[in-house]
């Protein structure tokens, strides 16, 4: 357990694998993910930074079918959402899923990643946020959390072209606060070149072009949450949001 509650740090898990206190799982999860970042290729600099300049804070959770896992979920993102101001200008959150002990397919890790977002939205204490379009329809809307906006992405192990989603051992969740995005959000100058790099490397990186849903948050033509779990092929898209929004709060 992290001094800090359920979140770890870069020093604290890399001082719990010298010491042989981290789960055996839970190593090979972050070591992976470490060597990723490490990749100067990797397109998403975001987390590549957050991980080399120890902004980054991480979360192990269990199977993503069980409910004490989801609950785990809940916590940790809370906690995070809690202090990520205090951590640095940019900072993310990582969850790592207990890698499965079977062969899991496209279908499935869709189906827990979207229960995971639903999860949460039915036990947010706190009402949905006036400020963002309630309805995913809407080109400005994203997912929100105790108040909080944020982007997400998720990577798997069936994504075997498209390798900027890809990671070997199960479900892993990414989280930024729209916050720590807002000044390379929309037309500002920083905004556009980290899109363009992030393109850049995309096409490079990937062995599958881009896929036709990527695109800029509150573009008319583009939506949010296409862009969560996208498809492995450019030929197919996530037609439906998933789930119906609770905007009371629980």
């Amino acid at each position: 357990m992290s001094k800090t509650g359920l979140l770890f740090d870069r020093s604290e898990l890399l001082d719990a694998i010298e010491a042989g206190e981290l789960a055996a799982w839970k190593k090979k999860r972050y070591i992976e993910f470490r060597e990723a970042m490490q990749n100067t290729r990797y397109p998403c600099y975001f987390a590549v930074n957050a991980e080399r300049n120890d902004t980054a804070r991480y979360l192990f959770v269990g199977d993503a079918h069980d409910r004490d896992a989801l609950f785990k979920v809940k916590e940790g993102l809370q906690q995070y959402l809690e202090r990520y101001q205090s951590i640095a200008e940019r900072t993310t959150l990582v969850m790592f899923f207990r890698p499965p002990d079977e062969e899991q397919s496209e279908r499935d890790y869709r189906d827990q990643f979207w229960r995971v977002l639903e999860f949460l939205n039915e036990r947010d204490p706190d009402p949905w946020p006036g400020d963002i379009p309630a309805d995913p329809t809407d080109p400005e809307w994203e997912f929100c959390f105790r108040g909080e906006s944020m982007f997400i992405v998720g990577r798997a192990p069936f994504y075997t072209d498209r390798k900027s989603r890809y990671t070997p051992y199960g479900l892993e969740i990414t989280i930024q606060p729209r916050r720590v995005l807002d000044d390379v959000s929309g037309e500002t100058t920083e905004g556009q070149r980290a899109r363009s790099v992030i393109r850049d490397r995309l096409q490079d990186y990937d062995d599958v072009a881009p896929h036709p849903d990527i695109g800029d948050y509150v573009d008319p033509n583009t939506r949010e949450w296409k862009q969560y779990l996208l498809p492995e092929s450019t030929d197919e898209s996530v037609d439906e949001f998933p789930f119906e929004i609770d905007t009371d709060g629980s």
